[in-house]
């Protein structure tokens, strides 16, 4: 309980001073964010009309703003074991805290939020909703789910979302993405963002030595070695590996966040 308040309160900091409707439809219609001036169209609204445009130019123009419209925030967040994991706090924790923030900036604009706990099934979905209490709700089911010999399954992640998900979203996908995720069909659909939560020591890991680890994600023990060498080319394959993956998302339309506080 202490920690779940601990996170709340920490999100309200990083929200605190956001301006309602800061978020833009990419449809023009007649909300009140100004979007462009065009030529008048026979048979369109003559209220829209911008007469500086008409004065200057001796031709009819018209303002166009963005259609105002309810924004659905679904977030999924990737529950796998290897978020069980962290140098100064799990990946896990981390990983509540960003379902937080962006639960509470959704609820702080009267959208729409959604919460999904996804391995290689649905662990949990949280009801939409529009108030404070149902984040913290959310909150705590992320703190306090399963993870342990959790692996997460991407064609299940991307049929469950196709076929759940039916209004076009702002859908934020949440882990640390150890493997590539399935995301062309999902940007298709939806404005897809990627959030991935890491550790301080997965991309700078100290010289420590021999140790035995067991993979969270398996359970399989093993042996590995942490010696200059190693991290050095542990290093060099992390960067290879994410500038894969930065192009990828690219390439689907999809937004990349580093979340690494």
């Amino acid at each position: 309980m202490i920690l779940l308040k601990k996170i709340i309160a920490k999100s309200k900091r990083y929200i605190h001073g956001e301006l309602l409707g800061e978020h833009n439809s990419k449809l023009i219609g007649d909300g009140y964010d100004f979007a462009k001036i065009r030529p008048y169209e026979y048979g369109e609204n003559i209220r829209r009309v911008d007469p500086f445009a008409t004065a200057k130019t001796g031709e009819i123009y018209l303002r166009n703003f963005y259609e105002s419209r309810e924004v659905n925030v679904e977030v999924i967040a990737l529950m796998s074991g290897s978020l069980y994991f962290g140098s100064s706090e799990l990946k896990q924790e981390k990983v509540a805290q960003v379902i937080s923030i962006l639960g509470l900036s959704a609820v702080k604009n009267s959208d729409n939020f959604t919460l999904s706990l996804f391995s290689n099934r649905l662990l949990e979905r949280v009801k939409t909703t529009k108030k404070k209490s149902g984040v913290i709700n959310a909150v705590k089911k992320s703190l306090h789910v399963k993870i342990l010999n959790e692996v997460i399954d991407y064609d299940k992640l991307k049929d469950y979302a196709l076929k759940n998900i039916k209004k076009q979203s702002y859908l934020f996908l949440v882990g640390d993405f150890l493997e590539f995720p399935k995301l062309k069909a999902l940007s298709k659909k939806h404005e897809v963002v990627v959030i991935r939560v890491r550790d301080r020591f997965e991309e700078n890991p100290s010289s420590i030595g021999e140790l035995s680890i067991i993979d969270p994600s398996s359970g399989k023990k093993s042996e590995v070695i942490f010696n200059p060498n190693s991290i050095k080319q542990f290093k060099k394959n992390l960067k290879k590996l994410d500038s894969k993956f930065s192009s990828y998302l690219k390439d689907c339309g999809a937004r990349l966040i580093e979340w690494k506080s």
